[in-house]
């Protein structure tokens, strides 16, 4: 099981929405796999089931942090948009929901 421990909304100066960079953290069961790949995989195959991507993204950057090989940062910046804050709300929780039913 993964979940999300970290959510930080990046803004510009009209206060539009423009990034959203989300730390996820692998509960202890998933430390003791020795490859760690696979949280990359599951982070990014659950992201891809959500719609924001399709709907208003730019680029996505999802990578094992090099410190913690338990956590996978996740950075996505958004094109121009009229995002407000509970469609990003809606969106972490559509995201969470996505890495609790992966089935891998």
């Amino acid at each position: 099981m993964i979940n999300i421990v970290n959510c930080v909304i990046r803004f510009n100066d009209k206060r539009e929405i423009t990034g959203i960079e989300l730390k996820l953290k692998a509960i202890p069961e998933e430390k003791e796999n020795e490859e760690k790949h696979h949280l990359v995989a599951r982070a990014s195959a659950a992201f891809y089931a959500t719609t924001l991507f399709g709907d208003t993204g730019k680029s996505l950057r999802t990578t094992l942090n090099p410190r913690r090989n338990d956590v996978v940062d996740l950075r996505v910046s958004l094109k121009e948009n009229e995002l407000s804050l509970s469609d990003v709300a809606r969106f972490v929780e559509a995201y969470q929901r996505e890495l609790d039913e992966a089935p891998f």
